[in-house]
């Protein structure tokens, strides 16, 4: 088994790592020939999850991947440990290497950053992430949420403007309810026996894929409505760290809201536009639960 590719982007690596910081301790990194890919499965309690692909020439080149496993690696990952380890490589590096390779008999993720001191000399230094390899036969275990057609698609506002209304909405209960319709409306409500909150968004662009696959059942300034834990909607609301040009809401009604995080692309009218022109999506899936 051999991995060894040179690092050509790795702000935008710490951007998806900062992004998925506040969703769990640990993450599953899923390394291919041409993807990267994180996933993360919160606790049974709480149900979110998060599943992320980016195309690896956005990250890498020079990129060399070999295993038993059609070319294919899985490791379990301390978040934390590889944001520290990425940190290092924003000191103005001239170059980064990422490699998978043992230190001890314990196999690690090694980035070796190469600098230059001020007086001109060359630097090197390694930062080793522990990592758990884990099979073919384990991963085979861990499958993507699988949730009927939504009913409706909606670009999502500004995610920091969401940002900050949620964060102050969470003290007022731990379920928020997220509506939409056709017109573009989408409300975000909030409520407990003394408060009811409601924030309005209004003129948002409807996507023209959301007919296919479900029945159109209500007029178009008739809502459909998703209500999901208050803390998994202000973890998602962390993916502004990746700076995404496209965020796209999908209510999946009695079964749950899902996010469709665009990394690095413009703005289209369709699903399949989108994911021609973003290098990466994170995708992720917040369980409803009731009020």
């Amino acid at each position: 088994m051999r991995f060894r590719t040179l690092v050509t982007n790795s702000n935008l690596l710490l951007r998806i790592v900062q992004s998925i910081d506040k969703l769990s301790k640990t993450a599953i990194l899923k390394l291919t020939p041409t993807k990267l890919h994180i996933i993360v499965i919160t606790d049974i309690d709480s149900g979110l999850q998060l599943w992320s692909d980016v195309v690896n020439s956005a990250l890498f080149s020079d990129y060399h991947i070999e295993s038993a496993q059609d070319n294919e690696i899985y490791v379990e990952f301390n978040i934390d440990n590889l944001q520290r380890a990425l940190r290092s490589t924003q000191g103005g590096a001239l170059g980064v290497t990422l490699k998978l390779t043992k230190k001890q008999g314990m196999p690690v993720l090694s980035l070796i950053i190469r600098s230059q001191s001020a007086g001109g000399r060359d630097i090197s230094l390694c930062q080793d992430v522990p990592v758990r390899m884990l099979s073919a036969q384990q991963m085979a275990q861990i499958g993507e949420p699988q949730v009927p057609e939504g009913q409706i698609h909606i670009m999502m506002p500004p995610l920091n403007n969401v940002r900050s209304i949620a964060e102050r909405m969470k003290s007022v209960g731990d379920r928020v309810s997220v509506s939409v319709n056709r017109d573009g409306d989408m409300n975000v409500r909030v409520a407990n026996d003394l408060v009811d909150i409601t924030t309005f968004f209004r003129g948002l662009e409807t996507l023209t894929y959301d007919t296919q696959g479900a029945a159109v059942d209500r007029g178009p300034n008739e809502f459909y409505t998703a209500v999901v834990d208050m803390k998994n909607f202000v973890r998602f609301l962390q993916s502004y760290h990746v700076a995404p040009k496209n965020i796209v809401c999908c209510v999946v009604e009695h079964h749950a809201l899902v996010f469709y995080v665009y990394i690095g692309s413009s703005a289209y009218a369709d699903t399949a536009a989108l994911n021609e022109t973003a290098c990466g999506s994170l995708t992720y899936f917040l369980p409803v639960r009731q009020i």
